[in-house]
Formats: C-alpha cells, structure tokens, sequence
C-alpha cells in the first residue's frame, strides 16, 4: 500500500497538476491547427470572389506603354557536324517615350459576391507625351533589318475585358485613329496572348518622333497600376476610395488623403527607372514585367488575416489563463479537474470560430468585442461554479480580458507588436512566479480538501 499511496500523493501533488496542464497546453494545438486551416479556407473562399468579380467586372490593372514597337531581322549561322546554314530571327526593337503624363481619375464601388465585399472602380485615364526621333545605333548591327512598315503604337493592358468604350489616338496633326485590338504584330510565341492595343504608325512618324493623346475608359478591381515608360514619367491620380496604399518599386512625391478621396503624384525620372530608351526583345510580352507603381484599393479590415495573426498567439494566452486558474486553485484549495481545464482550453479556441463568423457578418471590431466578451463571460462564471467562488470567477473574467486586450492591441500595432509582446509576457510570467511563490509543489492534497465549504 506504500507504493499505492506514493503514487496518489504525487498525482495530486500540484507539481504534477502543473505537469498535466502543460501537456492540455500542447494538446489544444490539434484543435487549434483546425481552426487555422478553417480560417485559410476561408481566406480562400474569399479570393475566389475576389477573382470571380474580377472576372466579370475586370481584374487588376496595369498599363504599360505606350511604346513604339518594330519588328527587326537579323541572320544567324548554325553550324552543325553535316552542314552549315543561315537563319533569320525576328525580333522586336521597343522605343520609349521621351515624356509620359498620365492622369487617371478614378470612381469606386463595392461590389459583393455571397457575403464578401471586393471594391472596383471605374477610371478615365487621360494619357499624353510625346516621342523623340529613336537612337538606331543600339538596334542597328551587323545583318539587322529594321522592318519600319510594320512599325506600331503599342499599349499594354493586363486585361483589356475592362475596356469599355473605344478608344482614339492623336497622334501629332492626324486625323484621330482608332485603337484596335491586339498586338499588331506577329510574335511567332505561342501561349496566352499578349493584352494590348495598338495603332499602325507610318515610317516617317516611328523615325521622326511625334507627340500622342488619348484617353481609356478602363474598369478593374483592387489595384490600379502604371509603369515608368517615358524618360520623363508623370502621374497625377485622384480617386474617391478613402484607404488608398501605395506599393511596389516607387512611392508618391506628393500625396493628400480624406474622407472623400486621394490625391497623389509621381515624378520619375528616366535615371530612377534604370533603363534605357531602346530596347531589342525577342518577345515584347517582356514588356509586361516590367517595373511597376500604383495603388491598391485597400480594404481597411482583412479578418482573415488578423486572424490569422491572432492564432499565432493563441497558444500563450491559453497557457495564461490555465495558470491564472491554477494560481486560483492553488489559493481556494478547491480542486479544479484537468477535464474542466480541458473544457476552459476548448472555449478559448472556439473563440477564433466565433470571431471569424460574426466579423464576416458584422465587421472585425464588433466581431471581436462580441467574441471576447462571449468567451469571457463563459469562462469566468464556469470558474466560478467549479470553485464556488464568485469573487475567482470575476478574476478570471478579469484576466481574460486584459489578454484580449493585449491581443487586439497586438493585431493593431504590427510594428510594436515583438516589443509589446515580450514586454507583457515578462509581466505575466512574474506575475505567475510571485502568486506561486508559497506552493509546497511536493505536498499531496487530502481527500477533504474536496468538500470545502464554498468561499
């Protein structure tokens, strides 16, 4: 019997009531590794409507150009064991802009697709510049021939789905022309086509240089974006989406940003964009991988992703508030079961279920309020009834929502996040030493201790 009650005294020795609750820690890894593919489905799901709108509406948008685009032959002699032999390459020499202005004015909507929201817009892009007679001596090599006839004026759009009206070009003291579909050229790649539009040019305008005027009436959805073409590259935007957030290679010189709309200009010269004003391309669907700037139509609340962020921290606040119980149980005396840490643990992960359904519904800030305040009040008043405590019961309601707290402050201050994060982690963990600091961990609890008279 010695044995026997050996080891009934060590497993109700707090020592290994501490032992047990670190092990429930790790095991609500399982659940919660559900939720976080549940929230990546989710994420998703959301993307899909996100692109079906894209489709139907048009995607994101990027213009490149306009350029002056000309085939170019050349010959080249292969050798081979048996025979040698000459063959023509085509390629392609591209000419850039000596001054590009773009001025898009754009109008916003949202669009929904189920529950989920995806802005687009409408934009009038006024487009205008002007091109200097090209420097051939970069094209011009030995065997190349410059096929000037088939020389064209060459916009690219990521997806011309959103162009809805017809577009002219005035190119110098011509007639207007019409843009018309395509490329304009043969390329001799195979694969998906190349988004563009283009107008034939004559020989005497590709060597001369001439300026051009247009505007495109161009529908698309999240993000509006340009490429620094010209020697010279200006663009004015104005736009009525509140939470614009500008991105990629180069950022505005100028910006102002309401309640009704932004404002931004861009200013890059030819030595910021590091290429040259001609270039020699065997495919100009190279073109469109070029350097790019512009704005993304942002919307202010990604649940997903905050909760995704959230759930990162997941495990340490579960680990928080199971030892805020176990300091209270170690004080009360009273016993606290591992299957009802078990149950608190279980609460605390559908919390992330409860703030991803209602956010999807309601918004984050409500959805996260609701779900906190849910989570705690279940917690704190099923503490209370297992230690028939009330006082206890609103302490951990307490605790719960100082972490909930720290954890929203967290999701919102990204860049402080390690600093705040370590910082409160430093607190709790004193916190937790100094209330245990009096624990005999080795001492066995006696039946009695579970009949205690409530406090």
């Amino acid at each position: 019997m010695g044995l026997v009650d050996a080891i009934r005294g060590m497993t109700r020795s707090p020592a290994f009531k501490f032992i047990i609750i670190i092990v429930l820690i790790l095991a609500l890894a399982i659940p919660l590794l559900f939720v976080y593919l549940m929230v990546k489905e989710r994420a998703q799901y959301a993307a899909s409507a996100k692109a079906e709108i894209g489709r139907a509406w048009g995607g994101e948008q990027s213009i490149r150009g306009p350029f002056i685009i000309v085939p170019t032959v050349r010959e080249r002699t292969v050798r081979t064991r048996n025979e040698t032999r000459t063959e023509k390459i085509r390629e392609f020499a591209v000419f850039l802009p000596e001054q590009l202005n773009i001025k898009p004015v754009v109008r916003t909507e949202v669009r929904r697709r189920g529950i989920f929201e995806v802005p687009v817009y409408r934009s009038e892009i006024a487009i205008t510049g002007r091109f200097v007679p090209p420097e051939m001596r970069k094209i011009s090599r030995l065997g190349t021939e410059i096929q000037w006839p088939e020389a064209v004026l060459t916009l690219l759009v990521s997806d011309v789905r959103g162009i809805k009206k017809t577009a002219q070009v005035q190119l110098g003291d011509m007639p207007p022309l019409k843009f018309r579909s395509g490329l304009g050229l043969e390329t001799g790649q195979r694969g998906r086509p190349i988004g563009a539009i283009h107008v034939p040019i004559n020989e005497a305008s590709a060597k001369d240089g001439f300026s051009f005027a247009f505007k495109l009436d161009l529908n698309g959805s999240s993000a509006l974006n340009f490429v620094p073409a010209g020697g010279e590259t200006e663009v004015a935007a104005q736009s009525d989406w509140p939470h614009p957030s500008f991105k990629d290679s180069f950022l505005p010189e100028s910006r102002t940003i309401s309640d009704k709309g932004f404002e931004a200009t861009w200013k890059i010269p030819r030595l910021a964009r590091g290429q040259s004003q001609t270039l020699h391309v065997g495919n100009p669907g190279s073109l469109m991988n070029a350097t790019k700037f512009g704005v993304s139509f942002f919307q202010p609340v990604k649940f997903y992703s905050l909760a995704e962020r959230a759930l990162k921290y997941a495990q340490g606040f579960l680990a928080i508030v199971f030892f805020a119980v176990f300091v209270l149980e170690m004080q009360s005396k009273r016993r606290v079961h591992w299957i009802q840490y078990l149950f608190v643990g279980l609460a605390l992960v559908v919390f992330y279920l409860v703030l991803i359904g209602t956010s999807e519904h309601v918004g984050f800030e409500v959805g996260y309020l609701a779900a906190s305040t849910a989570t705690g009040v279940l917690v704190g008043s099923y503490i209370g009834t297992v230690t028939k405590s009330a006082r206890r019961g609103l302490q951990i309601f307490g605790v719960i929502a100082v972490i909930y707290g720290l954890l929203y402050l967290l999701l919102r201050v990204e860049d402080y996040a390690l600093l705040i994060g370590s910082v409160a982690a430093f607190l709790m963990l004193a916190a937790v030493m100094f209330a245990t600091r009096e624990i005999d961990w080795s001492e066995s609890r006696v039946a009695g201790d579970d009949h205690q008279q409530p406090e």
